[in-house]
């Protein structure tokens, strides 16, 4: 008698072949099978090769919701990640986490946060560029597009990296670059110093316990101040000019003759990358007038989708009885379903000794479908069962089981150890 070892090619993808347990799975799946189906009584029109084949398409369908569950729960932790390589002889990728623990990350959170910060001029992945623009005595507008321009005189909007579309964004418009003190709050000669009232700072310095916030409010004050203060102008930005109030005068150079601007590009997904000529994208770390606008991102050809995500196969040796049964059966309901489509095959009842006999290929199908269909999406199903245990359905639980826990600690008898007893 045949059996799965001796049988060439007794699946028809081979994936699991190898694997002793899924070995010995396979010859006793036959026999589970046949007998489900009433072979002691009546022949079953199937083959091992049929059956292996269910029990292979069984464990794909498995290995399937396995990694539709770890993609609901880990797919924020995993875009960007390394996808692996082709492997030529399994056929599939050199990296697999069907058996590992992912650890979150942040990651995604901050790249959905990074395209606000850099709209403002602040962090990002984008870089910002400082340009002057070279007042004149009795000239108010100026062309942000040409005159304002780099340490060597190149135009900022000339050095927009290629491909771009769209305008500069104006970041921050400053006369004289700003003076930043260095101050201790809690020291109360520095509130003097910056015109703020203390209770007493002669003959003896007393110091202030102030909570931090307020350093950093009174720090971003003083930058305010500075910016401000410093400078009489004010200006208004109308298309590609910007416009000084009042029209500058006691202009002098080298000195107070510059108006500084910082800049951005318009924002791009891929940043720093181009097609080449084979259509691939490739990093250009001079893709902005010859300075780099940033660092190669091996992310972008990482992870992107529930598709390319490096899952592969299951080890079938790891699971375990529940696992197991479910493969069990659903191997018999598409083994079900495979008889039914044979037997199906034959419209008119088969003469036999002393009658007809009429074969229940469609019933067999209905019945098939109808299993399927409860060990997948039903309420006691694969799927059902594991949406139930999400990631975020588990932090739901232990939430609930939390509350549950201390609603019953009220209940518990207080220690007299803990009591203060009057009278």
């Amino acid at each position: 008698m045949s059996t799965f070892m001796t049988t060439l090619n007794p699946t028809i993808w081979g994936y699991w072949n190898a694997d002793p347990a899924f070995q010995v799975d396979a010859d006793k799946i036959v026999t589970y099978v046949f007998r489900s189906l009433g072979e002691d009584v009546l022949s079953v029109e199937l083959t091992k090769k049929q059956v292996w084949k269910c029990f292979e398409e069984a464990t794909l369908a498995f290995n399937a919701f396995m990694i539709e569950y770890q993609a609901k729960s880990n797919l924020t932790s995993l875009l960007g990640s390394p996808t692996g390589s082709w492997n030529s002889q399994t056929g599939y990728s050199t990296i697999n986490l069907q058996n590992t623990y992912v650890r979150p990350t942040l990651e995604f959170l901050v790249r959905q946060a990074e395209p606000y910060a850099a709209e403002v001029g602040y962090g990002g992945v984008q870089d910002t560029y400082s340009g002057s623009i070279t007042l004149t005595m009795g000239k108010q507008d100026y062309d942000i597009y040409t005159e304002l321009k780099n340490d060597a005189g190149q135009p900022i909007a000339s050095l927009m990296p290629s491909g771009s579309a769209g305008k500069l964004k104006i970041h921050e418009v400053f006369h004289q670059a700003p003076i930043q003190y260095v101050f201790n709050s809690n020291l109360a000669s520095n509130f003097v110093a910056q015109g703020l009232p203390v209770e007493s700072y002669i003959p003896d310095t007393r110091f202030y316990v102030l909570p931090l916030f307020e350093d950093v409010l009174r720090a971003g004050m003083l930058e305010a101040a500075q910016r401000v203060r410093r400078s009489h102008y004010s200006y208004k930005i109308s298309g590609r000019h910007i416009r000084l109030y009042p029209v500058p005068s006691n202009l002098i150079p080298g000195y107070n003759d510059k108006l500084w601007i910082r800049v951005g590009y318009p924002q791009s997904s891929l940043l720093n990358y181009e097609l080449n000529d084979s259509g691939s994208l490739v990093y250009n770390s001079s893709s902005a007038g010859g300075s780099s606008t940033g660092i190669p991102d091996g992310t972008i050809f990482g992870a992107s989708n529930p598709a390319n995500i490096p899952y592969g196969l299951i080890d079938y040796k790891s699971l375990n009885p529940w696992a197991r049964n479910w493969i069990f059966q659903y191997t018999l309901a598409r083994s079900t379903h495979l008889l039914g489509l044979i037997r199906g095959k034959i419209k008119s009842p088969l003469p036999v000794p002393g009658g007809e006999v009429t074969l229940n290929g469609q019933e067999l199908v209905d019945e098939a479908k109808e299993t399927i269909k409860d060990l997948t999406v039903g309420d006691n199903g694969i799927k059902t069962k594991l949406d139930a245990l999400s990631y975020d359905k588990l932090q739901e639980m232990e939430t609930n089981k939390a509350k549950l826990l201390m609603e019953q600690m009220v209940l518990l008898p207080i220690s007299p150890l803990f009591c203060i007893k009057m009278g």
